[in-house]
């Protein structure tokens, strides 16, 4: 395989990884309530700009969350309600509907803006509700997801600290990597060239020596790069599992498809938020 195309593999899996990992846990795996007198929901919606998308999720999750609670409910005074600007917890208040919200999670789409919102609603109506008020889940990763980075990376070093937007640490690591590699191997070719040396029985006494010197030195490099590499491995996979997700990265790494000749090319967009 021609090295353009692994470097080109390498930047495509790397803007994968940053692009499929950047949303919290709990988008797609709600936390598990710490008694039954509430569950949590999730509710998204997507508009222009990121108050509109906010108001109408936050419309969606009053209006369902009275359906499945049995409460009479007039939709367009709720909508007037979010719209006005009320505040959430007045709304709840005073259509008697116990939400209490936890999590707000926003992201950038062709459409505008998409907002998702974690909430803790009352399992049933005309029930005392015991929220949990301490909730500090908003940006933990959920379980298979360290299990995914920590399988990335022990593909590829650096992988799955990239995938948690730990974009810097995860470059450095597979630069690093691919240094002491190198070492390791440059070191050893060239100990086995002084090797060549030492062996061919025209070489005289003083050639000998300073080929065996030098064989001893590259074999101690050799052994320290390989030594690095794998200390740096088995730290790169111990960060890949349990280093916490970063969601506000001012860089990014995407992936685009764009036109190539009458036909689509993928590559990778690096994206700066001011």
């Amino acid at each position: 395989m021609k090295k353009q195309n692994i470097i080109t593999i390498v930047f495509v899996l790397i803007g994968l990884s940053s692009f499929a990992q950047e949303k919290p846990g709990w988008i797609y795996n709600k936390p598990t309530p710490t008694n039954s007198s509430y569950l949590y929901v999730v509710e998204s919606a997507t508009g222009t700009s990121e108050l509109e998308a906010r108001n109408q999720a936050f419309a969606r999750l009053f209006q369902s969350t009275a359906m499945r609670l049995g409460q009479p409910i007039n939709s367009d005074e709720i909508n007037r309600a979010v719209q006005s600007g009320k505040d959430f917890n007045v709304i709840s208040a005073q259509y008697n509907i116990p939400i209490n919200k936890v999590c707000e999670y926003t992201e950038k789409n062709a459409e505008g803006c998409r907002v998702y919102i974690l909430c803790q609603a009352a399992r049933a109506g005309n029930i005392v509700v015991d929220f949990d008020y301490e909730f500090n889940g908003c940006y933990d990763v959920r379980q298979y997801n360290n299990t995914t980075a920590l399988l990335k990376s022990a593909l590829l070093p650096g992988l799955g600290q990239i995938g948690k937007r730990h974009i810097t640490e995860g470059v450095i690591t597979l630069l690093g990597e691919v240094v002491l590699l190198g070492g390791g191997v440059g070191s050893y070719m060239m100990a086995q060239n002084q090797l060549d040396i030492m062996r061919n029985v025209n070489t005289n006494y003083t050639d000998y020596m300073t080929a065996r010197d030098k064989h001893s030195t590259l074999k101690t490099v050799n052994i320290a790069c390989y030594s690095a590499a794998a200390a740096l491995y088995a730290f790169n996979l111990y960060r890949a599992y349990a280093a916490r997700p970063k969601y506000s990265d001012s860089f990014a790494f995407n992936p685009v498809i764009m036109p190539a000749d009458n036909s689509m090319a993928m590559g990778i967009c690096l994206t700066y938020k001011f």
